[in-house]
């Protein structure tokens, strides 16, 4: 035991003084603290003195410069929390979210029919946390509920990608610096999903606390049952958020075969109980619903993929260069696949209609991680500290671009223009709620504040009714007869594209022929039924 002791002393004196020979500069005090990680773990490994070569203290200037990076990317969220408290509608998918929410509430089943004019083709957790956290709020708000979930859960995402670059790095700086580069890249770049009432940002965190829980390992029997639940329940949240279970089972896969069978038995039985479950509660048709066809096209993939991607090229690089390096490296070997799958089934999903930014979700998280580990790796590497404090400035910089793109420098106009269109939404929602009887709104939103009941998903059914499955003389029927006491589009109904992704071609015809526009905004049609014997007129200005 004596000669243990002795020789892993040997061992240490022998690392230290590599460590002073990479790095003469080195004081006696960060040889002492070298010395004591090496004692305190026994041994010192040729990896470990490469990381001990640099020292791990940050100058004062690099911690400023992180710190004003960190501040501009709070200053990005300055805009969207604002803009969470605006009586307007910031995403199309929200009035959905807040019906379907309504309906969870009501104890109504979510599932049923098997092909209905309001499809519900997302898991229903999301609806029940909304509804239950507006309870909490006092105000059985489900918009607001929705929107600020989405901000808290943002701030989730950011706070375990700070905490998974510091399992990685042990380096608290680049941890730092990876949360406010994911903060202002999804602020900058997915504004329109910051703060808005959508179930993928509040579905995100509880995947990346598996794949933190699972790179703190190891991975044994029962953190592997405890990460497999967190990814069930955040499937149950946004069904298609499988970027980093499939990069930690392939990453499971080439560790031990046994340990990821039973991470894949593990994720079998809890997404077999969730299924049972959402049949039970929600209704029989969970599963076709969550199978409901989408058109698709390559083209638009692609197309997605080059806008989403122009100004972010810098750090994409940046991340698929070191993805590429470190596959081989099973210390960051998941994180690698996690970049590569979640740039994959990014390009995949969002070929698809009605699908946006928020299928690169993931990819940017993956981006957001990596370029904190790059930069410890770069700190490490680059004994000048004059040159030091260029390396958080250049991986930020595409963030600089992309947020000024965007024009959202400017808060004073954008918070003129969020009151402009508070007013014509509180305006527009009044005079629907004036017009008898039900409604059809491409504006879901608009709708459900003007009290109108839930009876058409403009989106959804559209869809099926392209691929068969419903038939849209239902519809044009009712048009026909004047059942509804308006019809709200976001464009007259000259202008839609034949076909376009809202409303089938005869729905847009019946609507000519038996409705006349009453209201008239920049982003707002609403038509009333046409009195008997009254020709078709153009579209008219309402007298606000």
């Amino acid at each position: 035991m004596l000669e243990n002791l002795q020789g892993k002393q040997v061992g240490n004196h022998a690392a230290l003084m590599c460590i002073k020979e990479a790095n003469p500069r080195l004081r006696k005090t960060e040889l002492g603290q070298a010395n004591d990680s090496m004692i305190s773990v026994g041994r010192i490994t040729p990896d470990r003195v490469g990381e001990l070569a640099i020292p791990k203290t940050v100058a004062k200037s690099e911690w400023i410069v992180v710190g004003v990076l960190a501040v501009f990317s709070v200053f990005t969220l300055v805009y969207p929390v604002a803009r969470a408290f605006y009586h307007l509608q910031i995403d199309y998918n929200e009035g959905w979210n807040v019906y379907h929410a309504q309906t969870a509430m009501h104890h109504l089943p979510l599932y049923y029919p098997k092909y209905g004019w309001t499809t519900v083709n997302y898991p229903m957790l999301s609806f029940y946390i909304v509804g239950y956290f507006s309870r909490l709020l006092g105000n059985h708000d489900y918009l607001l509920a929705g929107r600020v979930l989405s901000l808290v859960s943002l701030l989730l995402c950011c706070i375990l990608v700070c905490l998974i670059v510091k399992t990685l790095t042990n380096n608290w700086t680049a941890a730092i610096f990876g949360a406010s580069f994911c903060l202002a890249l999804f602020c900058a770049k997915a504004s329109f999903y910051v703060g808005a009432d959508d179930p993928q940002m509040l579905g995100q965190p509880f995947l990346l606390a598996g794949l933190l829980l699972y790179l703190l390992g190891p991975p044994r029997t029962v953190l592997l049952g405890l990460i497999a639940f967190l990814f069930v329940l955040g499937g149950n949240i946004k069904h298609n958020l499988l970027a980093i279970p499939i990069s930690v089972a392939v990453d499971l896969l080439l560790i031990s075969r046994g340990k990821a069978v039973r991470f894949l038995l593990f994720s079998a039985i809890f997404l077999g109980l969730s299924i049972v479950f959402s049949v039970l509660v929600g209704g029989p048709f969970f599963t076709s619903k969550m199978l409901t066809p989408r058109v698709y096209s390559l083209y638009r993939a692609v197309r997605q993929f080059v806008w989403h991607y122009g100004l972010l090229q810098l750090p994409l690089v940046i991340a698929f260069i070191w993805s590429v390096w470190n596959l081989q490296n099973a210390r960051f070997r998941a994180i690698s696949l996690y970049f590569f799958v979640s740039l994959i089934l990014g390009l995949v999903f969002s070929g698809g209609h009605g699908v946006a930014i928020n299928a690169f979700f993931d990819n940017f998280l993956a981006i957001s991680i990596i370029v904190g580990v790059c930069l410890d790796y770069g700190w490490r590497h680059i004994v000048e500290r004059r040159w030091r404090f260029a390396v958080p400035v250049l991986l930020y910089s595409s963030v600089f671009f992309v947020f000024g793109q965007s024009g959202s420098v400017n808060l004073p106009l954008h918070f003129s223009q969020l009151r402009e269109s508070e007013r014509r939404f509180e305006a527009e929602v009044s005079f629907l709620a004036a017009q008898p009887g039900p409604a059809i709104c491409e504006s879901m939103l608009r709708c459900y504040y003007a009290g109108k009941p839930f009876l058409y998903d403009p989106f959804n059914s559209s869809s099926l009714v392209r691929f068969g499955k419903l038939d849209s003389k239902d519809i044009v029927d009712q048009i026909a007869q004047k059942r509804y006491g308006a019809i709200q589009t976001e464009l007259p109904v000259s202008d839609f594209p034949r076909p376009n992704d809202r409303f089938p071609d005869d729905v847009l015809n019946a609507i000519t022929r038996s409705y006349t526009a009453s209201w008239r905004d920049q982003d707002c049609i609403i038509y009333v039924p046409r009195p008997e014997g009254v020709p078709r007129k153009s579209l008219t200005t309402a007298i606000q």
